[in-house]
């Protein structure tokens, strides 16, 4: 069940990076906006020139739910790492969730309350259909959400997009890693550095 919760983690977080484009201009067509890859803000960042070597952004149709879905798994990663940290430290009053491990939490909520991770989903499900929904007429990740905190200079309000971006492309790796390695050494990434077990190879613990 453990390597099933951590298979489906990584699957999640690899197909949300799977274009990494993001839009500065758009044209509205049949109420769904097209996208072309070079006018896309981190497209180029770290390359010289658009790096997509399987082709993934050649069609414009699809990039605008490819954008859509990197920027909403990048906002999910982000909060997720910040959660599996948080839990290392913190865990609720409930000895269901007594656990400094999220796979293990996890798991336990599984098999010794399932009707909570109904009402988890049920909870999830009307957030993604309500605060979550994406506007088609607007631009991938606007969901109406933060326009408080929007620059209105739009050299500033570039850079932010820029920062949200690289911020939730490196969480999805991170929670990735936090996971597999939660997975292969028996220990969360807080607790390895407070145990000083920062090597898993060769030290008789986890599958190294």
């Amino acid at each position: 069940m453990k390597f099933v919760a951590i298979l489906f983690t990584l699957f999640a977080s690899t197909s949300a990076f799977l274009v990494p484009t993001f839009n500065t201009g758009m044209s509205s067509s049949r109420n769904t906006m097209r996208m072309a890859v070079d006018d896309m803000i981190g497209a180029d960042t770290e390359t010289a020139g658009v790096w997509d070597p399987l082709g993934l952004g050649q069609n414009p149709d699809k990039l605008y739910r490819n954008r859509q879905v990197e920027l909403k798994h990048g906002r999910i990663a982000m909060l997720a790492t910040v959660g599996v940290i948080v839990q290392s430290f913190y865990q609720l009053p409930d000895e269901v969730f007594a656990h400094p491990r999220p796979t293990e939490a996890f798991i336990s909520l599984l098999n010794e309350r399932p009707e909570a991770l109904l009402q988890i989903i049920a909870l999830q499900s009307v957030i993604e259909l309500t605060v979550g929904k994406q506007d088609p007429n607007e631009a991938p990740g606007d969901v109406g959400f933060g326009a408080a905190f929007k620059p209105r200079d739009e050299e500033k309000f570039a850079d932010l997009q820029l920062k949200e971006l690289k911020n939730g492309r490196l969480a999805m790796l991170a929670i990735s890693g936090m996971l597999t390695q939660e997975a292969l050494t028996g220990q969360g990434p807080i607790e390895q550095i407070l145990q000083g077990h920062i090597s898993p190879f060769g030290d008789g613990q986890g599958v190294f």
